[in-house]
């Protein structure tokens, strides 16, 4: 296990690496001018390159595995749920229109940025991999048992609006069923190693906040 884990991390922080770097570039060339008011596009790409510079810092800080999901199914699910729409954004041409880019920049924002405190709330134990490092039920894991990968579809939603197409919205469909593998086979490797995950997922739904508790059940005769 440790081998793969160190292996898959590389491959991750040298993904990372170069997708941030990319990200950045664009950020550096702005902010060398004389003057740079912070727009929604430079805050939605500087939001990004935080998100994927906290992916990489979380990743080569992340805790050891104490389980991982078996076979190539789990690993090609995440990697398709994680990177299927940047794929989707390079095949698709952007809508013309400032209205629908504005929409969609708004969506990405609110979507990286929630994301981000989603990443930093999971801290040592985030891991692109079915894998379980720390049972983390807290903070925005006490309201939905992936709240990640919700904020992640508000970004991806975003995505799809700024490049929308027939193409454009498959991807995005695909990937989706993707993510929702993805978080049953999280699920999976979770109950194995912690025993209070049943219990932990009967208190909080997967996906869907639960804004009114169901009454307990009575316990008089």
């Amino acid at each position: 296990m440790f081998t793969e884990d160190f292996l898959g991390r590389m491959s991750i922080v040298i993904v990372m690496t170069v997708l941030a770097t990319f990200s950045a570039i664009p950020l550096v060339l702005y902010f060398q001018k004389d003057s740079y008011p912070m727009t929604l596009a430079v805050a939605t790409q500087l939001s990004s390159t935080i998100f994927l510079l906290l992916q990489l810092f979380m990743t080569i800080s992340r805790l050891p595995a104490r389980g991982t999901a078996k076979g190539i199914a789990p690993r090609v699910t995440s990697v398709a749920g994680t990177f299927l729409i940047l794929v989707a954004m390079m095949l698709t041409r952007p809508v013309e229109s400032a209205s629908v880019q504005l929409l969609a920049l708004c969506a990405i924002l609110v979507g990286t940025c929630c994301s981000i405190f989603c990443i930093y709330w999971l801290g040592r134990s985030f891991s692109l991999m079915a894998t379980a490092r720390r049972l983390v039920t807290s903070g925005p894991y006490s309201v939905v048992r992936h709240p990640l990968y919700i904020c992640e579809a508000v970004f991806v939603s975003g995505m799809i609006i700024s490049h929308f197409s027939t193409l454009m919205v498959a991807l995005g469909v695909v990937q989706c069923i993707f993510q929702y593998r993805r978080a049953r086979n999280e699920e999976a490797i979770l109950r194995q190693v912690f025993p209070e995950y049943d219990e932990y997922a009967r208190r909080v739904p997967m996906l869907v906040p639960r804004f009114f508790r169901p009454p307990e059940p009575s316990t008089q005769q």
